[in-house]
């Protein structure tokens, strides 16, 4: 399973979320479900965020490990 970290890159950054609502085009509730990984962002708006927040795609996202051993 992969949990996404965009919500803690962008608690760190010096962007407020207003501004990165208007720079990606998308909605304070598209932003907030990234943030909170109810839904994920798509390739093209990926590499727009990282580039924005200066972070490497691999960074917005790990891999947990399963419970299920």
């Amino acid at each position: 399973m992969v949990k996404s970290k965009i919500g803690e890159i962008i608690k760190e950054s010096p962007f407020k979320r207003e501004y990165l609502e208007k720079y990606l085009e998308v909605s304070r509730n598209t932003l907030s479900n990234w943030c909170t990984g109810r839904t994920y962002p798509s390739v093209p708006q990926i590499i727009k965020l990282s580039k924005i927040l200066n972070v490497k795609f691999e960074e917005m996202y790990e891999e947990e490990e399963n419970e299920r051993n």
